[in-house]
């Protein structure tokens, strides 16, 4: 059902996601809309995943977050997904609104942005990552630094709206976390 492919990091990232038996959030800091903050996930192996992220709500639909992570064991590299917690309508299936979020396009400042995605989904929700190699995700990263605001909008012609004042200052702070890591004071 779900399209795989592209980037090996994403895809590791998706299976380790996937086998975390605890999560734990730390470090909550506001960035004018965005906070940025840390999530320790214990796998089964009783290893510990370590993700900084800095995420923003979207304006109009607080079940719909923006989040740009780096995870240490990944080298730092921006992992860029859209969460969304929502539940099918009557006139809808779970297929469909899965498949609505397969054709998402995203506007930064109104320009429209190429965001191929692969899509996961857990316990009901939908997590759209970007699905781009590396060099094309510190684009992505880097035009967020520089703008605005960001529209996602699906297929079936949602629209969720997001700041982006603050999001420099957020995903710098969790780069700059992911790349001081010390795995042995995080266990």
């Amino acid at each position: 059902m779900f399209k795989l492919g592209g980037s090996g990091l994403l895809i590791l990232t998706l299976q380790l996601g996937c086998a975390c038996s605890a999560v734990m959030a730390m470090d909550i800091t506001q960035h004018n809309f965005w906070s940025s903050g840390a999530l320790k996930n214990r796998l089964p192996d009783g290893s510990v995943l370590t993700e900084y992220y800095g995420e923003s709500t979207a304006y109009t639909h607080p079940d719909v977050v923006f989040r740009v992570g780096f995870i240490p064991r990944f080298g730092c590299a921006p992992l860029i997904t859209i969460k969304a917690a929502i539940a099918p309508t009557e006139n809808r299936d779970r297929a469909r609104e899965i498949s609505d979020f397969n054709r998402t396009r995203v506007f930064i400042d109104e320009l429209p942005v190429r965001f191929p995605v692969v899509i996961d989904e857990d316990r009901g929700k939908l997590s759209v990552y970007m699905n781009a190699d590396l060099q094309r995700r510190i684009t992505m990263r880097l035009k967020l630094d520089a703008a605005s605001k960001m529209r996602v909008e699906t297929s079936a012609g949602e629209a969720f709206q997001f700041s982006l004042l603050g999001s420099a200052a957020a995903m710098s702070s969790a780069q700059q976390h992911c790349r001081q890591h010390n795995p042995i004071a995080q266990q």
